[in-house]
């Protein structure tokens, strides 16, 4: 019994002591509030420089196809199409089989073919039979011209009939003619389905266009028209890339005023190897025009606007920062010009300038 009495007096002033030795490290973990430093920091800065003064002129317009590798496929023979293999926007190769076609004229045509192969065949034998005659002069010189002759005859009427069928761009097959892709690309329009009649004096089929390159076309009216011209560069803009914008120049300027529109035509060629420009879509595209003018040009998005006035943040060499405010000459979409308060070679807040615009005008009104 006095055994267990000394065991849990020792435990019990064990217990005593770690607790002591905790409460003592507590002590010592308190925070230091004299350690809360703000750090220093980086002002994006732009050196202004006096440039030429330009504005943007914004031309809507729509992508088209060029019609300079654009083919139209138009039917020369009457006939019922059967059946078709491609789509509306359908990437195909050439050669590829689109559509099958029932005709009176091919079927004629092709069984025309075969009568004058079948009757070459027969030509032929004949004229091997005269030509051994001959060599052995049993037979005269006149049945072996003759022979040679319809022979002659016969092999020109097959070239002459082959060459309908390819013309048509035709292969025959159990009575039905393959219509093929004249060239690869992308089908652009299309007039036909299973069941279409078509007339030999029907439109084009469809169109392939291998989009490469396309069109731009935009409008220019004729307030904007002494500023467009032939040669100047175009962003190329459109809803469906909101964050892309896409570099041309202007190829081409119609001379004559569309008569339903009441506007020019201006043609800016454009690559379209990542096929992101489908004909139709509609684009905006901005062009600058020079003005007879110089100023100190900056982004727009460094001006400030404050007690409806416009300010810039300006860093001095001394690295402090000033509120000035300024009159703004011309505004563009990106850049604005300004002739007066700023010179050249100063340098204006364009990262961050709200919140620091901000600090600096309350420590001038202390």
């Amino acid at each position: 019994m006095l055994h267990n009495s000394k065991i849990f007096l020792v435990l019990t002033m064990l217990t005593l002591t770690l607790a002591g030795c905790n409460e003592k490290q507590e002590t010592v973990l308190e925070k230091n509030p004299k350690t809360n430093a703000a750090p220093a920091r980086a002002v994006e800065t732009y050196a202004v420089q006096i440039e030429p003064v330009t504005q943007s002129i914004r031309l809507n317009g729509q992508i088209e196809y060029n019609p300079n590798q654009v083919v139209h496929y138009a039917s020369l023979v009457n006939g019922i199409v059967t059946k078709t293999y491609f789509s509306l926007g359908d990437k195909v190769a050439r050669g590829q089989v689109l559509a099958e076609l029932r005709s009176n004229e091919l079927t004629g045509l092709s069984a025309q073919n075969k009568t004058l192969k079948s009757q070459l065949n027969v030509a032929e034998r004949k004229l091997s039979v005269v030509e051994s005659m001959f060599s052995d002069r049993i037979g005269s010189e006149k049945d072996l011209l003759e022979a040679q002759s319809e022979v002659a005859i016969l092999k020109a009427e097959i070239e002459k009939v082959q060459s309908s069928l390819s013309f048509y761009n035709a292969s025959s097959e159990k009575g039905i003619f393959q219509i093929k892709a004249p060239i690869g690309g992308y089908v652009v329009e299309n007039n036909i389905s299973a069941g279409t009649q078509i007339s030999g004096n029907d439109s084009d089929l469809f169109t392939i266009s291998n989009l490469a390159d396309v069109w731009v076309t935009t409008n220019v009216y004729a307030v904007d028209l002494p500023f467009v011209q032939k040669g100047m560069k175009a962003v190329i803009k459109s809803k469906a890339y909101p964050d892309e914008a896409f570099d041309g120049v202007v190829s081409e300027i119609s001379q004559v005023f569309d008569p339903n529109e009441r506007v020019l035509k201006a043609r800016i060629l454009m690559p379209n190897k990542e096929m992101k420009f489908k004909p139709g879509l509609t684009i905006e595209a901005v062009i600058k025009k020079q003005l007879n003018d110089k100023a100190i040009g900056l982004p727009a998005n460094a001006l400030i606007f404050h007690n409806n006035g416009n300010y810039l943040l300006i860093q001095k060499p001394d690295q402090t920062l000033e509120p000035r405010k300024v009159t703004v000459d011309v505004k563009d979409n990106d850049r604005v010009f300004i002739k007066n308060g700023i010179t050249a070679g100063e340098k204006v807040v364009i990262g961050n300038q709200l919140l620091l615009f901000s600090e600096a005008m309350n420590a001038s009104r202390k």
